[in-house]
């Protein structure tokens, strides 16, 4: 069975999306966490870019820059969904 996340914005506490666990597994290789047990991430648009530039594929990165849309910045974590 594939595992299934949602991603939240932590500000607004609103739901960005669902994505895939390798999708989930790309931000944990490619994005900083505080510790062992962080789930969440600060994404900019200088964050976006370092994405786009490691493979981040098309869903994910839309889905962030639509979420991140004329904001400096968002905090976003995800759980099982």
């Amino acid at each position: 069975m594939v595992q299934m996340y949602r991603l939240i914005d932590i500000e607004h506490d609103d739901e960005i999306g669902i994505v895939t666990e390798d999708q989930v597994q790309f931000l944990i290789d490619n994005l900083e966490e505080a510790g062992v047990e962080d789930q969440d991430y600060y994404i900019d648009s200088e964050a976006l870019s370092f994405l786009a530039e490691n493979g981040c594929d098309q869903e994910l990165h839309l889905m962030l820059a639509d979420a991140l849309e004329d904001r400096v910045h968002i905090d976003l974590r995800y759980e099982v969904g």
